[in-house]
């Protein structure tokens, strides 16, 4: 998932290149706890004015099938290296960590992840976690499972798996069935949508250089032990994605969920969907460009997440950098006292299906989004279903929710 696309994209050849890295120090954590070995590197921050005092880690985890020594993968490292101590690694069954040809779970990849940063920067704990696509997945399980580490979250084109739907099976990449070149070919279109077989006639030289780096990050590791065979348990703990019911743990967290309106593997439906189930203090920004590989490739992407993560929790209450807010506002029913509460229905729509039960009268809640007249929420006291849409006032003007703080 981590796709080739810093230098390739149509019409922009002439986008600024971050600066030079220095080379990454690279190691092995040995996590005997957990029976691993996981290969990191460490490396930034390259410019002077955020050295020194203003170091702040970025702990960075990268998608499916990723390999710090593929060119693709090391393209997030560069576009963040300036501005951050980052410190990637290969997860458990990928790159040059440890593979194993036995089950795991996204909740083992997080755990590894939790491992490796109490093993690596003990005295630098919490810190700034970036996900992106099955990175981002990790990252919620990260955040959830072990929130005592996460300083900032920023989730990167991942979705929230179960009820809120799951990107686009890239276990179908791997089909015995697939060529390497139709492998690389399906990841370069699916990838953004922009790219079309109308775009590949226009831009020659772009779709054969990504085709180019693809192809020779595929050969990388190729023939080591067990390396068909690890990607396959990574992907089967993929499809296991699921943290839909658990997401509203997160409420309290600074979380930022960033997307792509050409992103095909992770639409920009997912990750609102993934916003809006965390709320609280939850912001989103959807319209970068370049597809699923925006980390990577929009220049504009990792200076607002600069920005964003080292903003002020003031300046953040208070921001005008374009991210949306996904929740907080409280509401309280005041309307359906004869009927004891409100209709709820699941979506925003008046014509979705009705929820079960009534939004009770008095109870509280909490604003995921406001369209118009139609609230979505989230149950914080009271009774009634824990989620829906309700309408805040008739259509005669009579109120039936108020703005309100808990008491």
């Amino acid at each position: 998932q981590a796709l080739f696309a810093s230098f390739v994209q149509s019409g922009h050849r002439s986008r600024v290149m971050p600066p030079k890295a220095k080379p990454p120090s690279g190691a092995f954590a040995d996590l005997e706890q957990r029976g691993l070995r996981l290969y990191y590197e460490v490396s930034g921050p390259n410019r002077v004015e955020w050295q020194g005092e203003k170091e702040e880690v970025l702990f960075m985890l990268l998608g499916s099938a990723a390999d710090l020594r593929k060119t693709a993968d090391q393209q997030y490292v560069n576009q963040s290296v300036s501005m951050f101590k980052v410190i990637a690694y290969d997860h458990r069954n990928t790159g040059r960590s440890t593979i194993k040809d036995e089950p795991c779970t996204m909740e083992d990849y997080a755990d590894d992840a939790a491992a490796l940063l109490q093993a690596v920067v003990l005295d630098k704990l919490p810190v700034y976690v970036l996900g992106v696509s099955f990175g981002g997945m990790v990252a919620q399980h990260l955040a959830i499972r072990h929130p005592h580490l996460v300083k900032k979250l920023v989730l990167c084109c991942c979705p929230t798996g179960g009820e809120g739907g799951m990107s686009f099976p890239i276990h179908e990449w791997y089909a015995p069935d697939i060529t390497v070149e139709d492998r690389v070919g399906r990841k370069i279109m699916q990838a953004n949508i922009d790219r079309t077989e109308e775009w590949k006639k226009k831009s020659p030289t772009e779709w054969q250089m990504s085709v180019a780096v693809l192809s020779r990050d595929e050969k990388v590791g190729v023939d080591e032990p067990l390396r068909t065979e690890g990607l396959m348990r990574q992907l089967e703990a993929r499809k296991g994605h699921d943290t839909w019911e658990k997401l509203p743990q997160l409420c309290d967290m600074e979380v930022l969920v960033l997307g792509s309106a050409q992103d095909n593997i992770t639409p920009p439906v997912l990750s609102e969907r993934l916003a809006r189930r965390i709320g609280g203090r939850c912001e989103h920004k959807l319209d970068f460009g370049f597809g699923h590989s925006f980390i990577a490739a929009d220049p504009a992407a990792m200076p607002y997440v600069n920005d964003w993560l080292r903003r002020s929790p003031t300046a953040a209450a208070h921001s005008a950098s374009g991210a949306e807010r996904a929740g907080g506002q409280l509401w309280k029913v005041v309307g359906g006292v004869d009927k004891d509460g409100i209709l709820v229905r699941t979506d925003e729509e008046t014509t979705s299906p009705l929820a079960d039960a009534r939004l009770a009268t008095h109870s509280v809640v909490e604003e995921l989004s406001l369209k118009g007249d139609r609230l979505n929420y989230r149950l914080l006291r009271g009774q009634g279903p824990e989620m829906g849409w309700v309408a805040v006032r008739l259509s005669g003007g009579k109120e039936l929710m108020v703005k309100t703080e808990l008491e």
